[in-house]
């Protein structure tokens, strides 16, 4: 089943009306934390949510001795209507597979046709679809030039049959134009009267190496009582980059990190049911230090992670905010071009009308998904420069860690 829907998802990023995103300003406020006013679901209210049962039928009654009371005369009527009842139950995900074929060119049902009549108790809805139907047994007719001289490529499995579309190798189409260089003539002439005044108000020799200590300014200095929005400084950001070596000592120590692999879970779990359009763990790549304060508060364990981080002077909740805002600053200050162009024109909207054509049913996972990049890129033209500051202390420090905190990556790309 993942498999089949892997497929798909690779299909909307090949295909050009269904690769990009829409209605993503819907979800901003879903990448927010409040850890002052946020309400967390115990750990029992997790552990309910994961055993809530959600099969078809529901049998009420579990074994001979709940027999034993009056039998539910409604349910016995029931039950036996369900029995004979001839009617064909809807297969799982049914709809959502019908509105994937219906949105993607019928010139692709080719790659994906042949898997779909392997799956057991597959739809026949879904088998007798014109497009699909045709493709049993068949082998795809457009291959990959790059495949074409394998042999006894036919007998490949039809899991596979994705990899022999041209569309899926990086050359296909590939047209790269080199850019003409042309002169540049500056349109402001050079004003020496401009930078004579420039060198009085910063004079370059107080800059210089060997000049002496500098005078102390606002980047030196720690922010009092930090919170969701107030700006960092590079002092801010050496602090942080101490505290990660001990969170990561309290992470490993005892069985934290078992049972916050455990309450990751449970918690993915509460909250795809509460907001099934948002993938949950996008929550944790977004705020992975927040998450993590999130996390060992629902396991009554945030005392010793608080110990640790108080040794900077910070509250848990300081330290979680500073934490976030230094991670998205490092990330800003080392975008490259492709993806900062692709943030920008999802913020501007460029693709919302040909985002719309994508299945209702899968527009909120990709909206959902857009915003937690945006948001995982948004921070303040002032914490960029000051992390540009301590940019490789905070790359060294996190090198320690592979790029984790508590068990939670921060890499996106």
């Amino acid at each position: 089943m993942y498999r089949i829907v892997s497929c798909f998802i690779i299909i909307f990023f090949l295909v050009p009306h269904l690769a990009d995103a829409a209605g993503i300003s819907d979800y901003k406020d879903t990448f927010r934390i409040n850890l002052e006013e946020d309400i967390l679901p115990s750990i029992t209210d997790l552990e309910i949510s994961l055993d809530k049962e959600h099969d078809y039928y529901e049998p009420k009654y579990h074994s001979i001795w709940e027999l034993q009371s009056e039998y539910d005369a409604d349910f016995y009527a029931k039950a036996t209507t369900y029995g004979i009842n001839e009617k064909r139950l809807k297969w799982d995900e049914e709809d959502m597979l019908l509105q994937y074929l219906q949105s993607i060119p019928e010139s692709m049902y080719q790659y994906i046709g042949p898997q779909l009549f392997e799956v057991p108790n597959m739809s026949e809805k879904i088998l007798n679809m014109p497009g699909i139907k045709e493709t049993k047994n068949k082998f795809p007719t457009r291959i990959a030039h790059q495949l074409k001289d394998i042999e006894n490529l036919e007998f490949m499995s039809p899991a596979f049959y994705m990899l022999l579309m041209p569309e899926v190798w990086p050359d296909y189409n590939s047209q790269v134009e080199i850019p003409q260089m042309t002169p540049y003539y500056p349109k402001v002439k050079y004003d020496a009267d401009f930078y004579a005044a420039m060198k009085e108000l910063v004079p370059p020799q107080d800059y210089m190496l060997g000049r002496g200590k500098r005078k102390l300014g606002k980047s030196d200095m720690r922010t009092i009582k930090p919170d969701a929005n107030s700006l960092i400084t590079a002092a801010d950001i050496e602090a942080v980059a101490r505290t990660l070596p001990l969170v990561e000592e309290w992470y490993q120590s005892e069985d934290h990190a078992f049972q916050l692999s455990k309450v990751s879970i449970l918690l993915f779990n509460y909250e795809y049911i509460q907001t099934p359009d948002v993938a949950p763990a996008m929550r944790e790549l977004v705020n992975p230090c927040a998450r993590l304060v999130q996390k060992a508060r629902i396991l009554g364990i945030e005392q010793g992670l608080a110990l640790k981080v108080a040794k900077e002077g910070f509250s848990l909740n300081e330290w979680a905010y500073t934490c976030d805002k230094s991670i998205k600053a490092y990330r800003l200050s080392g975008i490259n071009i492709s993806l900062m162009q692709a943030i920008r024109m999802y913020k501007q909207g460029l693709f919302d009308e040909e985002s719309r054509k994508i299945a209702k049913q899968s527009q909120g996972s990709i909206f959902s998904t857009a915003q937690a990049l945006i948001s995982a890129y948004q921070s303040p033209i002032s914490d960029v420069m000051e992390m540009r500051k301590k940019r490789k202390l905070f790359d060294d420090t996190l090198k320690q860690t592979d790029y984790r905190i508590g068990g939670i990556t921060i890499r996106i790309e």
